[in-house]
């Protein structure tokens, strides 16, 4: 019982200490910072964990010489086990020869609760829901809108017009991103953002 709370101390402590390439990013670290963070991690698990303290039978200690690899493994394939960033989808997927612009509201405007969204799209369209799944090459002049407000996704439109409604009172920034069919953006992701006032 015991060593269950320690072990339970023990991996909550040895994670919130990891070092830094474990939550700086998730996804692929380089060989150094894969060395560092399973080196780190060992370290503090050992120490955590004392393998070196006397236990009475066999199998606690082969579990306290265990557990501080087992936790540095764990915390270096959690930070670092991810896709290589060239490996991403967003990486695959072309650049786009769309612009876009939002044209409502605009900059420094005053409005309701109540806000229409109006996205000029420039050399591209818009395409309805159904045109989700692509055969064959991804289009680059086709996608849907994605809209952001204070940095939140809160819509996924197929349409270049958008209905807000209710937000709060004070400064907001809307943000709208014009996505490939598949809903994952384009290499170069064009956007356009506008700060506009909720009285």
């Amino acid at each position: 019982m015991r060593d269950r709370k320690w072990f339970v101390a023990g991996t909550a402590l040895a994670l919130l200490l990891a070092p830094s390439p474990a939550y700086a990013h998730v996804g692929h670290c380089s060989t150094g910072e894969a060395v560092s963070t399973i080196l780190v991690s060992g370290a503090l698990a050992v120490v955590l964990f004392r393998p070196w303290k006397k236990v009475s039978t066999m199998s606690a200690k082969i579990t306290r010489l265990a557990l501080p690899a087992v936790l540095a493994i764990a915390v270096t394939a959690t930070g670092c086990g991810g896709a290589s960033p060239s490996k991403s989808t967003t990486a695959q997927h072309p650049a786009t020869p769309v612009k876009i612009q939002i044209t409502q509201p605009t900059p420094n405007q005053v409005t309701g609760p109540d806000v229409t969204l109006l996205v000029n799209v420039i050399g591209g369209k818009v395409v309805p829901a159904t045109q989700t799944t692509v055969k064959g090459s991804l289009p680059t002049d086709q996608g849907h809108i994605h809209v952001s407000l204070d940095g939140t996704l809160v819509n996924m439109a197929y349409s270049t017009t958008q209905d807000l409604h209710g937000l709060k009172p004070g400064s907001h920034t809307l943000t709208a991103e014009f996505v490939a069919v598949d809903h994952i953006p384009f290499q170069n992701r064009p956007t356009a953002a506008v700060i506009f006032t909720v009285q």
